[in-house]
This record gives structure tokens, C-alpha cells and sequence, in this order.
């Protein structure tokens, strides 16, 4: 399949495509002999697990330590290692957002107050 049809069935737009594999975290497709990429069903696997891994916050290169583990299952206790940081990372990430509902919400006057009573202002 070409890049645009590959794009097409995993949702990644062509260029990102172009980025992984220019980043190394998706190997070089073979070329047709008009120099076209050829993606085949491996590709679309593989950028479908990019694109899951990606949505769980991991970076291009930790991708690229999954995939390497996920190909060697010997290695299991690192990926383990990477989602328990990933899950710490997340879990603060929460708190934060946590906190400026709370700032937000105490911002939050819903009576009808005057300009001098606003919370926002004095930001």
C-alpha cells in the first residue's frame, strides 16, 4: 500500500508516517521501481502500536524501546519498568490538573457580584 492508503487505514497522517521513519521508530518501506513507498500489513500493525503508544504519552524513543521489547519478550521487566514511569508521570499530571479545577472553581463566582468583587481580575 502507499503512504496515503497506509495513512488512510491507521489514522496517522502521511507525514508523521514519514517522521517515524525518518526517526528510525518505523522501519523504510521498500520502493516500487517508480521510487514510491510499498507499506505492507507489518507497517499498518506496527503504526497502529505507535499510535496506541503514543496516546498513552510515551515519547518516539521509548517507542522505540517497546517495540525492541515487544519483538524480544525476554526484556518484559524494562517495558514494565517504562509503564510504571509512565503511570507516575501520569498520576502527577492528574494532580496538577486537579489543582487548577480546584484554583478555577474557587475563581468561580456564579451570583451576580460587581467588577470590584471579581475573583478573575485579580489574576
Amino acid at each position: 500500500m502507499t503512504v496515503n492508503e497506509l495513512s488512510k487505514q491507521s489514522g496517522i497522517h502521511p507525514e508523521t508516517i514519514r517522521y517515524y521513519e525518518k526517526t528510525g521508530v518505523l522501519p523504510a518501506p521498500k520502493r516500487q521501481a517508480n521510487g514510491y513507498r510499498c507499506y505492507d500489513e507489518a507497517a499498518l500493525i506496527l503504526l497502529r502500536f505507535i499510535k496506541t503508544c503514543r496516546s498513552l504519552g510515551f515519547s518516539v524513543e521509548e517507542i522505540k524501546q517497546l517495540n525492541h521489547i515487544k519483538n524480544h519478550p525476554h526484556q518484559h521487566g524494562i517495558a514494565d519498568q517504562m509503564i510504571v514511569r509512565q503511570l507516575v508521570t501520569v498520576e502527577e499530571k492528574i494532580a496538577r490538573l486537579n489543582e487548577i479545577r480546584h484554583f478555577l472553581q474557587d475563581l468561580v463566582m456564579e451570583e451576580a457580584h460587581s467588577e470590584a468583587d471579581c475573583k478573575a481580575l485579580l489574576l
